[in-house]
């Protein structure tokens, strides 16, 4: 069996002496009687001598040695003692409550804020999928351009050597030609022909222009829709983070809520 400490057995004595005189044995109250012990040996001593205080009062009832002012003060003091552990229980039981309110509160406006963060990234995310659409039906447009330039291009030249043939035939016959007015009715084709030849060749070099500008502006398109896919690509990666994230806190809080419920029952 432990021995017990000389302060712990001044403590008990000192209460059983405070109780005679019907005050309550505080830790101050031993202290001062006593004159000297730690609050924390005095507080451990006083614990367990209110832990036998009840199987002491049940003995004295069972063979009554002290005075019937005592016994009935060291009841009232019991009584106390219970009233204000109880008292100190319901202290402790609404400062968790109101801690537990408080709490939720924070983590209800925590949430609220995840959620409208969410939702302006979402928003964010819609507006560049607009916008990539958007590229993309530039690119379609522009393509389709180009190949219409292309495809004219390519008549363009076709006429062009047709053109060409036609003139160098229409040369050998003017040298073959005997007849003056046959000659000049060939020199006026000739002539025709070479003016509609300057005329094709002009369409054609500004064809050529359109065809490389159109090139040009589709190249530029291209990068840019290569930026805005790679940008689209960091906006989803960082969109499914934060929803992981969320997705956690919402656990997190979720149970801290079934928590504090269970401590206000």
């Amino acid at each position: 069996m432990p021995i017990k400490s000389d302060t712990s057995d001044k403590v008990q004595r000192a209460a059983d002496e405070l109780l005679a005189k019907g005050q309550r044995p505080t830790q101050q109250a031993v202290r001062n009687l006593i004159g000297s012990g730690s609050i924390t040996t005095i507080n451990h001593a006083l614990n367990l001598w209110w832990a036998g205080l009840s199987q002491r009062l049940s003995r004295q009832s069972e063979h009554p040695a002290l005075p019937e002012p005592v016994i009935t003060a060291a009841s009232k003091l019991w009584d106390q003692a219970l009233a204000y552990s109880h008292a100190a229980l319901e202290d402790q039981r609404q400062a968790l409550n109101e801690s537990a309110i408080q709490q939720k509160r924070i983590d209800e406006s925590q949430l609220f804020a995840t959620q409208s963060t969410l939702l302006a990234m979402q928003q964010q995310n819609n507006r560049l999928l607009e916008g990539t659409e958007q590229l993309v039906e530039q690119k379609n447009a522009l393509t389709q351009r180009v190949n219409e330039l292309e495809s004219s291009l390519i008549k363009e030249r076709a006429k062009k050597d047709d053109l060409t043939r036609t003139n160098r035939q229409q040369e050998i016959l003017l040298s073959q030609s005997e007849s003056k007015n046959n000659i000049n009715n060939q020199s006026d084709d000739l002539f025709q022909a070479r003016i509609n030849l300057k005329v094709n060749e002009a369409i054609i070099d500004d064809l050529k222009n359109q065809l490389s500008t159109g090139e040009s502006k589709c190249t530029n398109l291209q990068q840019q829709l290569y930026e805005q896919e790679k940008s689209y690509i960091k906006q989803i990666h960082r969109l499914e983070l934060v929803i992981a994230q969320q997705d956690t806190k919402y656990d997190n809080v979720k149970e801290q809520l079934e928590s504090f419920q269970q401590l206000g029952r």
